[in-house]
């Protein structure tokens, strides 16, 4: 009687998953691993993820954006420049009350007063139902000689007193100051700052890379559990059989990188210029800018009377003691 032992392959799997055991006995066949899905090395696709990228990348779009802002951020400048100093020959060519009315509020001639006169002159916040603030005399049966600037000597510095008669009277004082400042201003002419020369440069730049890498191990060694599980039904002169296992462990790896950047660079040397009063307004806005500036009201108003001159005193006759 004799047994007859058949022995198969087996796999064994490892840690990584692709490991592949066999064991061959009796010439049976080896039984075999399914072989993975082949991937493209990194270094075949970078070509192409460059390539894709140059095509979303609008690069002259970014030098046309670069050039257009540039000039309309110069044009504008020049624009505001010249729509402001307009706006200056405008106001003071108006008169002092216009002028008063549109840039002088009441509140800013009680700050004006106030500052002018601290030792005689308070400022009272607006208590419950009042809108604005009040001016108020610090004493009481208070005349400062100052009240004869403003037509009111002798009189008693009273709530009512510097509301009603010397608050218009500061506030026309404090605006035809501001238009004569500015109107000798604007006979200096337009300080126009200008471009005189500049640079404007953009480049790209492409940075791609990649890496493949490979790593194979493989591993051969006995089946520790051969012997006590594979032909112990036979007699005691059965030979035993040993099984081998084999390990193949694969790893790759694949690794790209593309990057894009973007320069943009304006280099600009400004220069200013001054442009004249008489090129950018007529005749009559001239004169009336010269008659409101430091000049011509000085030479409008009066010039103070000559001393009288004291006769000289005859000579004595000679002879007179």
């Amino acid at each position: 009687m004799s047994d007859t032992t058949r022995n198969s392959g087996r796999i064994f799997p490892s840690r990584n998953g692709t490991a592949i055991a066999r064991a061959q006995a009796d010439g049976q066949p080896v039984a075999q691993a399914p072989a993975a899905s082949s991937k493209p090395p990194a270094t075949e696709t970078i070509a192409r993820r460059a390539g894709a990228m140059v095509n979303e990348i609008d690069f002259p779009g970014f030098v046309s954006q670069l050039v257009h802002g540039t000039f309309d951020a110069i044009v504008d400048a020049s624009i505001r420049q010249m729509e402001s100093y307009s706006g200056l020959v405008s106001a003071v060519a108006k008169t002092v009350d216009q002028f008063t009315e549109e840039n002088v509020t009441f509140n800013q001639a009680r700050d004006w007063l106030v500052s002018r006169y601290p030792g005689d002159v308070v400022l009272k916040l607006p208590e419950a139902g009042e809108s604005e603030p009040q001016l108020a005399p610090r004493a009481e049966e208070l005349s400062p000689i100052w009240l004869a600037d403003y037509g009111v000597d002798g009189q008693e510095l009273t709530t009512e007193l510097l509301e009603q008669q010397i608050l218009p009277q500061v506030r026309n004082k404090v605006g035809a100051e501001r238009q004569q400042l500015l109107a000798t201003m604007v006979l200096l002419g337009l300080n126009r700052v200008a471009v005189r020369d500049g640079s404007i440069s953009a480049k790209v730049m492409f940075r791609a890379a990649a890496r493949d890498a490979a790593a194979v191990q493989y591993a051969t060694s006995s089946d520790p559990q051969g012997a006590n599980n594979w032909g112990e039904r036979g007699a005691i002169s059965q030979g035993g059989s040993t099984t081998m296992v084999s390990t193949l462990a694969v790893n790759a790896q694949n690794e790209s990188t593309v990057r894009a950047d973007l320069f943009g660079e304006v280099k600009l040397n400004f220069v200013s210029e001054t442009l004249p009063l008489d090129r950018m307004a007529d005749a009559a806005k001239l004169a009336l800018v010269q008659q409101h500036s430091m000049t011509g009201r000085a030479a409008a108003s009066p010039a103070p009377a000559p001393a009288p001159v004291a006769a000289p005193a005859s000579a004595p006759a000679e002879g007179t003691p």
